[in-house]
């Protein structure tokens, strides 16, 4: 018999997969960002982006009570996106 528990952590399993897909395929993406940003030399920090990009996805929450947390996951997967820009950059 599955319990609450059980029926809550199977559906976050499935969330987490589809996380892991996305998070490969946006950093599938930073790779042509990356050449382009070599190829026109522009540097890969752009702060006002990364700020309208938070901005524009805190507004899609619809739980006010989790929009720090939120807001600190994007910042960090921001600064892993940077960093593999960089490191790809250093690769070069």
């Amino acid at each position: 018999m599955s319990t609450k528990l059980d029926q809550a952590r199977q559906r976050i399993d499935e969330i987490d997969a589809a996380i892991t897909q996305l998070f490969e395929t946006r950093f599938e993406l930073l790779r042509d960002i990356i050449e382009y940003k070599i190829e026109n030399r522009i540097p890969i920090l752009d702060a006002s982006r990364e700020e309208k990009i938070i901005g524009r996805n805190i507004a899609l929450l619809k739980d006010d009570d989790i929009e720090p947390y939120f807001e600190d996951f994007y910042r960090h997967m921001i600064d892993l996106s940077k960093s593999f820009q960089k490191a790809i950059l250093d690769e070069k």
